[in-house]
């Protein structure tokens, strides 16, 4: 039977520009199994010559694995080469062929066989050999590759994998009685056979050209800070919140405006107000004009309420005090500079409203600002119609205030007054800590849950009020508040602003360096 050889299989090259991968070489084909009987003889004729006649199941034995270890030992190839284990290094494996384990065979299959008695036909021995034949012969050599350790031996072991089950040949089933198992038959390993063809010669991989190094690295750009946040939102936040909460606010009021308007062009709501404008006449004895102690009164009142609220919510905010305050008489009792500053202003913001009060009922004033008919209730809606329609009604401040003003001022010093100071007295140190049923009927709790809010009013009432005075004849007001006259003039206007300028200095020189000296003419000032 001839043998040809076949090309090799070649791909793409190993390197840029190269040769395709492998080099073009030639393998010869496997052995024939012609070959095999002759290995076979030739076993046979090496056997033991003095070994007795019942022994030839032996000799049939020996023969089927010398027949299968010669065709094996002949099949040899060259070993296929891959990629280089280190850079610039040779190809991995080392250029060789790969030989068959005839041995290993030979120690498999060997004991497969079993001796047959005497009286079995010798007929049986060939039919044993070529079945031994077919099914090692169908094995295939195993394909190494990398070590699994470093500078170890290429895994896996060196030897034959079993064939598949589809590609196994079929051995014939010969039945014989059962004997004794007969040693197995070792067969002297036989010489590798040279390589049907030269392996291809070495070729040094080429390496291929890094690119070179950028010689400056570019610098990384620096991360952008965090926008600094005011309360739970940045500056910008804020910013697009009031702007777009101040658009709903206008597009709240002008659909107020509409509709109000509509409502008063009603018949029954123009009877309502001709009924009531929005005042009703105060008793005969009630005095007319604004004396000028309650224009005293007026500024004490809104110089201290504002730094009550500055201070009130430095105290609210402030993290970590910047000086302590004790008093002479209690050294150990220790607050923050802030804290007693609100708190002095407490106190005179309390002397100057009992003295406000007194003086109103003392010159029956308190007929201006306390209501005296039920009259006052459809007054004050008719009067927030009419501010409501920007149809306003008109004013006559030195005379009688419109029934809104009037519940407003009421609400504010006979209530809101009382809250803001019986709340702070309570979480304030003048309030006695170890009076345990006080404390229980007034928790401090409920302290903090209204004081906060009565501050709210304050601030929306000044907003309000100011608001009005400014909308409804600035000058005359000014001059009914500051200057105590009922003219159209500048006078009440610059009294006011040397008011504001006052105000503002107060409210700049509210900070530790200029408390302290204060401080210390009532108490001990420290810093820890």
């Amino acid at each position: 039977m001839a043998t040809y050889g076949r090309t090799t299989r070649q791909g793409l090259p190993r390197i840029s520009g190269g040769e395709p991968w492998p080099p073009v070489s030639e393998r010869a084909a496997a052995a024939p199994p012609a070959e095999a009987p002759a290995a076979v003889v030739v076993a046979a004729e090496a056997a033991e010559p003095s070994a007795p006649a019942a022994s030839s199941t032996e000799t049939a034995t020996a023969a089927a694995v010398a027949a299968v270890a010669a065709p094996a030992a002949a099949t040899t190839r060259p070993l296929r080469r891959g990629l280089p284990r280190v850079s610039g290094g040779e190809p991995w494996p080392p250029a060789g062929a790969a030989p068959a384990a005839a041995a290993g065979i030979v120690a498999a299959f060997a004991p497969a066989v079993p001796a047959a008695p005497a009286d079995v036909p010798t007929a049986a021995a060939p039919a044993a050999a070529t079945a031994g034949t077919s099914a090692v012969a169908a094995g295939v050599a195993l394909r190494r590759g990398l070590p699994r350790t470093p500078d170890g031996e290429p895994w896996p072991p060196a030897g034959i994998a079993p064939a598949r089950p589809e590609r196994a040949v079929e051995a014939p089933v010969v039945e014989v009685a059962p004997v004794v198992e007969a040693a197995p038959v070792e067969a002297e390993p036989a010489a590798p056979a040279e390589p049907s063809a030269a392996p291809a010669p070495r070729r040094t991989p080429m390496t291929q050209p890094r690119p070179a190094a950028v010689a400056a690295a570019s610098p990384r750009p620096a991360a952008e800070p965090w926008p600094k946040r005011y309360g739970p939102y940045t500056r910008a936040e804020w910013a697009g919140g009031l702007a777009i909460g101040g658009f709903g606010l206008l597009l709240a009021a002008t659909g107020v405006v509409v509709v109000v308007n509509w409502l008063l062009a009603l018949a029954p709501m123009q009877d309502f107000i001709a009924r009531y404008p929005g005042e009703y006449h105060l008793p005969e004895s009630a005095p007319v004009g604004i004396p000028a102690w309650i224009g005293w009164q007026h500024f004490f009142n809104v110089f201290l309420i504002v730094l009550i609220m500055r201070s009130g919510l430095q105290v609210r905010t402030q993290k970590r005090p910047t000086a302590f305050w004790s008093p002479r008489w209690n050294a150990k009792r220790k607050i923050s500079l802030s804290l007693w500053f609100h708190q002095s202003l407490d106190i005179l913001w309390l002397v100057n409203g009992l003295v406000f009060v007194v003086l109103l009922f003392a010159t029956g004033q308190w007929m201006r600002i306390v209501p005296t008919s039920w009259e006052v209730f459809p007054n004050a809606i008719s009067a927030l119609l009419q501010y409501l329609s920007l149809d306003w009604p008109t004013e006559n401040g030195w005379v009688n205030y419109n029934s809104l003003q009037q519940i407003a001022y009421f609400v504010t010093v006979f209530l809101a007054a009382p809250l803001a100071a019986i709340t702070g007295v309570r979480m304030s140190g003048l309030w006695p800590k170890n009076a345990k049923t006080l404390n229980r009927i007034y928790p401090v709790e409920w302290a903090r849950a209204v004081h906060f809010p009565v501050m709210l009013y304050f601030v929306l009432f000044i907003i309000v009020h100011v608001g009005l005075v400014f909308a409804t004849g600035a000058l005359r007001n000014l001059n009914h508040m500051y200057a105590s006259q009922d003219v159209v003039n500048w006078t009440g206007f610059w009294i006011f602003v040397g008011s504001l300028a006052v105000i503002a200095a107060a409210w700049v020189a509210a900070r530790p360096l200029v408390l302290a000296p204060i401080a210390r003419l009532f108490g001990k000032v420290s810093g820890r």
